[in-house]
């Protein structure tokens, strides 16, 4: 079924997980033949340059202030112009403008729902949930979850949104996450960042927030470096807390074996160095296209047991789950992998296979459009 218009609604074109799963999407989609709008409301556009404007008709009116409703009439009239069919919101904000634009339309298109997030990071957002955004959801046809955990989870805490949930879990492009840069180039890029001939790389990419833990992987760091084992970590981000963590790596006396790589638009050529990548982070986390981008790449994960991170990571097949705040775990997963070259290349082939036979991007979007279809025939 392809002559179905669809409006999808994202907050901005920043480079986050969320807004790269949807952008491979309407792509995807439009290419199939599905009529294909998005509209965005604020001003970050780092994705722009990857969106098929081609195919995918693209509004941004950016908000003017926090509270600046006006886009909500732009929604219904793109709605009632282009007979929209269905509304496909991602993240919060976004399912309060579609959900208004909906109401306020004349046509009254059916209204999807794509969740992003499992634990709030405050008491300020669980608030914002339980009194606007869940009454809003339960009006919804249909409810996206990003993995089966995060599902159950919102199934539990409200279970009459359990009818209209379902699991489409993020799915990344195989084709160009594969580890293929040659070995010259590896070598070149190891020799500018500083490691030397021998050195094991264990890579993190992750923005310097609170949630992502990184204090408690410098800990585990230095003392796999106490024990002797020759490695550098790996830093592929940058945030609000960098100057914290670089007087946190100073304090462990780890700072002339962490790489500070920055922001990048693209870890690719990162990834393709690590020898075992890691996210430990301490909440939040729902299913992380950082995991995915590492084990596409064949590369063992050590990571933290929590929402969906358990469904691609099998724990002692393609890398370790440990639990929240465990140091003492990380390390012994962490020096396990590092110390045994022929497990790491066991579990970097499960890695790549793993991603391969479940979260491909073609994978995530034939689950969408079924979705879509479904909510449109009701």
């Amino acid at each position: 079924m392809r002559d179905i218009s669809i409006l999808f609604v994202l907050p901005s074109l920043r480079l986050g997980g969320a807004e790269r799963q949807t952008v491979d999407l309407v792509n995807s989609m439009a290419k199939q033949g599905y009529h294909i709008h998005l509209f965005t409301f604020e001003r970050n556009l780092d994705l722009l340059e990857v969106l098929d404007r081609t195919r995918v008709k693209y509004y941004n009116h950016p908000r003017c202030y926090k509270f600046d409703f006006s886009n909500i009439s732009r929604i219904a009239e793109i709605i009632d112009r282009e007979e929209i069919d269905i509304v496909h919101c991602t993240l919060q904000i976004a399912l309060l403008f579609g959900y208004f634009g909906v109401r306020r339309s004349k046509r009254r298109p059916k209204l999807i729902d794509a969740i992003h997030t499992t634990t709030n990071r405050d008491a300020k957002a669980e608030l914002f949930d339980r009194l606007i955004y869940v009454s809003i959801m339960r009006r919804c046809d249909r409810i996206i979850a990003v993995c089966d955990s995060q599902k159950a989870h919102w199934a539990k805490k409200y279970p009459f949104l359990n009818e209209r949930l379902a699991t489409v879990h993020n799915g990344i492009d195989t084709e160009y996450f594969i580890d293929d840069l040659d070995n010259e180039t590896k070598v070149s890029l190891r020799s500018q960042l500083g490691i030397q001939t021998g050195e094991l790389v264990i890579g993190m990419v992750a923005g310097f927030r609170p949630e992502k833990n990184h204090e408690e992987v410098f800990t585990a760091f230095s003392r796999l470096v106490r024990q002797g084992l020759p490695a550098k970590l790996l830093l592929v981000g940058d945030g609000e807390r960098r100057r914290f963590l670089q007087t946190k790596a100073y304090q462990l006396l780890i700072s002339d074996r962490v790489i500070w790589a920055g922001f990048t638009n693209d870890a690719k050529k990162y990834i393709s160095i690590f020898d075992v990548g890691v996210l430990f982070s301490s909440s939040v986390e729902t299913f992380s296209m950082a995991i995915l981008e590492m084990l596409a790449m064949g590369k063992p994960v050590v990571a933290t047991d929590i929402s969906g991170t358990g469904e691609m990571i099998s724990d002692g097949g393609n890398g370790y789950l440990v639990q929240p705040r465990d140091v003492e775990a990380l390390v012994d997963r962490l020096d396990l992998l590092l110390r045994e070259p022929q497990s790491r290349e066991r579990f970097g082939i499960a890695a790549r296979q793993t991603v391969l036979d479940n979260f491909t991007k073609n994978v995530m979007v034939e689950k969408t459009i079924r979705v879509i279809e479904q909510a449109h025939a009701r």
